[in-house]
This record gives structure tokens, C-alpha cells and sequence, in this order.
């Protein structure tokens, strides 16, 4: 089983644990190294080595790092949802769009090869949602699809929306194929059972 793979905010609650700042760091130090944050986490971490700073106030440091990283892609992905829903204006009632793991707007080739965006509006929610699932089954493993109402919104303003995870997706497609599958026409009962008795023919010989 792979190991699932950090991001800011799973270090940052990891960072909340029993575990002592020198060893979390060390057990940790590989993402800070490597991963999104290592331009701004390593120069702490060379410090560290160097004895200049000690674990806690280090970790505390990198906490204060990752946190603000965290907070400005959040907002940025809001933004561009907020960016995204205003630039595509719709009279109907459902906006259905398939993002990946990041919040990004997925898109596909359509038949003049051009790259479109992967979002639909419909009138239905039902429409909505069977859209997402279809989508959401050629997209990649990490895709999740949301449909938002286009005339409903809560008390803060934003629009009433729900997620549709690909798994989710996925097992209803299989329900619905298998519902398919197995439907079958109805056998007549009786003349074509085992208990038919079968009339003998004479067959009759010319002498050659």
C-alpha cells in the first residue's frame, strides 16, 4: 500500500501531535525538502543544522510557512471559482464542472480538436448529476465534479452546491450498466418445458 502523499494541510495537523519537534521534523524533512514549500522551508532547516535555531522555535517557523501557503491557495482557489462562474453566464438552473485534486477546471478536446472547459449547464439536476458521473468516469482518479444551483444561495451568498466524488460516480454507473445487463425478455411457460411429448414420424423406405 502506497504511502499518501503530504500537503500542507495534513502537516500541519500532523505538526499538532505527540511527537517532539526534532523528530517531526526528521520525519518530515524529505516533503520540506522537496516538496511545494522547500524554497521557503529548507533555508529554516539549514539553520536548524547549523544550530542557529532550535527544533521548536524551527518548527514553529515552518508551521507559520506552511500555514500562510495553505491559507493563500485557498483563497486563490475561491477566486477562481468566483472568476470562473462569473465569465460563464447561464439563464439555466445548474452549473455541473469537473475540477481535480488541485481545484482545477479540467478540460477536454472536443471534435475540432479545440480544448474546451469541462463544465455544463443544465436545467435539471438530475441531467446535472448524470453529466458528472459520465465525465467524472473518463477523468483522471483524482477528478471530483460539483454541481452548484445557478438561482439558490445560502445566508453568506454563495450558491447551494454539492460534490460528487468519483467513486461515488462510478459505482452508480456500475449499477445502472448491470441494471441493464440484466433485464431479459419472458419465456413462455409449458409447451417448450422438458414434459413435452414429442409426436414419432413414420418414415417410409422405397425399395432401391
Amino acid at each position: 500500500m502506497s504511502e499518501r502523499k503530504m500537503t500542507p494541510k495534513g502537516f500541519l495537523h500532523k505538526a499538532n501531535g505527540k511527537i517532539g519537534p526534532a523528530a517531526f521534523l526528521a520525519q518530515h524533512r524529505a516533503w520540506l525538502e522537496t516538496g511545494e514549500l522547500a524554497y521557503f522551508t529548507s533555508p529554516i532547516l539549514l539553520r536548524l543544522d547549523d544550530a542557529e535555531v532550535l527544533p521548536t522555535p524551527a518548527l514553529d517557523e515552518i508551521k507559520a510557512v506552511v500555514l500562510a501557503h495553505h491559507l493563500a491557495s485557498e483563497v486563490a482557489k475561491g477566486e477562481a471559482a468566483i472568476l470562473s462562474a462569473a465569465q460563464f453566464q447561464t439563464s439555466k438552473n445548474y452549473l455541473a464542472c469537473i475540477y481535480n485534486a488541485k481545484g482545477e477546471l479540467q478540460t477536454k478536446l472536443n471534435d475540432k480538436g479545440k480544448e474546451v472547459p469541462l463544465r455544463m449547464a443544465f436545467d435539471s439536476g438530475s441531467d446535472a448529476d448524470g453529466w458528472v458521473d459520465r465525465r467524472l468516469e473518463e477523468s483522471a482518479s483524482d477528478c471530483f465534479g460539483t454541481v452548484e444551483s445557478t438561482k439558490l444561495f445560502k445566508s453568506d451568498g454563495d450558491p447551494f452546491t454539492i460534490t460528487i466524488l468519483r467513486q461515488d460516480a462510478l459505482a452508480r454507473l456500475l449499477r445502472s450498466k448491470k441494471g441493464a445487463v440484466m433485464k431479459s425478455k419472458p419465456q413462455s411457460a409449458g409447451r417448450l418445458s422438458f414434459g413435452v411429448k414429442a409426436k414419432q414420424d413414420h418414415c417410409h423406405f422405397s425399395k432401391g
